[in-house]
């Protein structure tokens, strides 16, 4: 093994995928550099958690990416029969499943008391988390491409708020200000890879948990057309979606990156094999013509405030409609303001609360295997977080009318949406009502003088992407006071790639860069 200068954790995955197949760096050698990092720089932004221990077994998958990477030298990179990823670090986010690993959730809920620890479990404080756990199926396509996963990403308590704090793992702090919040849920796969210790990374997004943290961490994300992250398998729903006649998953899992080349090569990672036909070459092999003749006349409706319905803190419109702004440059689109509210944000809202608390009831339910009368109770004896209590009161008081006019004004919303994009190619909103805020708090309780009446209201700029399970990417744009924060930018279901060229065209030319604090 040797020292590689800790700078080339700042390269792009694609880079670093090239040097590591033309041999000019080794895996064993980033592994390590890796790690140093996380040393260094995780202590004060508690992004990674549950580290793998087994450090010698962590070293031996690194040496054995090294024997298939000398044994292929010469190839591209992005070569099939050599994974892409082979040798480059990985975390996951800890709501999902990745063998060897806990899944805590950030809650005592899923584990056990206890003071000892063995080769089956982590140890956290007083509670024990054990590690036999089957890969989620995206997980075992991440190692398939040849990553090599080195622990979790820290999320809120059971996934819930745009802020990641819990009992047992800590806050995540923003690493452009470590008294600030990384967002969330996906905060600290944005932080770990803000601060390079990761180069990319997974998330997931059901209220805005890829585009809040990518908007916080001066990254990129893409939150895929909902359909094109279901598995393969049955293709049977949950039975207590049977209640919500929805044609799309709410949540999806969806790529974190510094760059939108990276993004577009995760996304296809990530994708499950035969479920669309998106390939990131047909981002990353576009020229600069290409580009242009894509930007150059698109339409961008600048939807701002929702027609004033939506509160936001100073400054954040006005950096936001700047930053896009920039895709007016050099003769490439037309932004065009939208002053009203294209639909009622009140019924949007309405109908989030009821299906959003639904679906979180009944989830913890098969969760926690239990009867749903038993779902509070559970929760409160093992002291889960306000928040969680109260998202599941709201679900057991969802009646069959009620979530049926929900669904009702989502297809309303739905026919809008689609007379919207008969207009404008890109629709765009702010990627957060507020800045990044004070990490010792649990949510802002007032934006511009209004009083949030419930603990994600500050995150109601969201609603609108998720209802639809339109695709929708998150570009940095230009903060205040140094502080980052991004624009999230929508389509219509399967413009995804159209959506990465746009962030494409955007990152060759102009640089957000924002000074980090670690």
């Amino acid at each position: 093994m040797k020292t590689i200068p800790a700078e080339i954790l700042s390269i792009s995955a694609v880079e670093l995928s090239r040097r590591l197949h033309s041999r000019e760096i080794k895996a064993v050698d980033l592994l390590t550099t890796t790690l140093d990092r996380i040393d260094d720089i995780n202590p004060k932004v508690r992004a990674i958690v549950a580290l793998r221990k087994d450090r010698e077994n962590l070293l031996q998958e690194a040496l054995d990416a090294d024997f298939d990477l000398d044994s292929a030298a010469g190839g591209t990179g992005r070569d099939k029969h050599v994974g892409w990823l082979r040798g480059i670090p990985l975390a996951i986010k800890d709501l999902e499943n990745a063998q060897g690993l806990p899944t805590t959730r950030g809650c005592p809920l899923f584990a056990q008391q206890s003071e000892n620890e063995d080769e089956g479990s982590y140890n956290f404080g007083n509670w024990k988390f054990e590690n036999e756990v089957e890969d989620e199926p995206f997980v075992r396509r991440l190692r398939d491409a040849g990553a090599i996963i080195i622990g979790k990403t820290n999320v809120p308590e059971l996934g819930m708020g745009c802020h990641s704090y819990n009992t047992i793992h800590g806050t995540t702090r923003n690493p452009y200000n470590l008294s600030l919040s990384a967002g969330g849920s996906s905060g600290g796969a944005a932080a770990a890879l803000a601060s390079n210790m990761l180069c990319i990374a997974d998330g997931s997004d059901m209220m805005g948990s890829l585009r809040n943290p990518a908007g916080w961490n001066n990254l990129y994300s893409l939150r895929p057309t909902a359909e094109w992250m279901e598995e393969n398998n049955d293709g049977d729903a949950p039975d207590f979606l049977d209640d919500i006649e929805l044609p799309y998953p709410i949540s999806t899992v969806g790529p974190l990156a510094r760059n939108p080349d990276d993004l577009a090569m995760l996304l296809e990672t990530l994708l499950p094999e035969g479920q669309t036909d998106f390939d990131a070459s047909a981002v990353i092999d576009q020229n600069m013509d290409d580009l242009n003749s894509l930007v150059k006349g698109s339409k961008i409706g600048w939807l701002a405030d929702w027609g004033g319905s939506l509160p936001f803190e100073d400054g954040v419109l006005s950096h936001c409609k700047r930053s896009l702004d920039l895709f007016e440059s050099n003769g490439g689109a037309i932004i065009e303001c939208i002053p009203d509210a294209p639909f009622p944000n009140e019924d949007l809202w309405e109908s989030w609360m009821s299906i959003r608390s639904y679906n979180i009831l009944h989830s913890l339910r098969e969760r926690i295997g239990c009867d749903t009368d038993k779902v509070i109770p559970t929760l409160k004896a093992w002291h889960a977080k306000p928040e969680a209590i109260w998202e599941c009161e709201c679900g057991t008081s969802q009646t069959g009318q009620q979530l049926e006019l929900a669904v009702s004004k989502i297809h309303d919303w739905s026919r809008c949406a689609e007379e919207l994009f008969k207009s404008y190619e890109f629709l765009a909103l702010p990627s957060s009502q507020v800045y990044p805020f004070d990490a010792s708090i649990d949510w802002p309780k007032s934006i511009a003088g209004r009083k949030m009446d419930t603990y994600h209201r500050w995150m109601n700029v969201m609603v609108p992407v998720t209802l639809l399970g339109l695709p929708c990417l998150t570009v940095p744009g230009l903060g205040a006071s140094g502080l980052p924060m991004g624009i999230q930018i929508f389509a219509p279901k399967g413009k995804d790639a159209q959506l990465l060229q746009l962030a494409r065209w955007y990152n060759i030319n102009f640089d957000v860069n924002v000074d980090l604090a670690v």
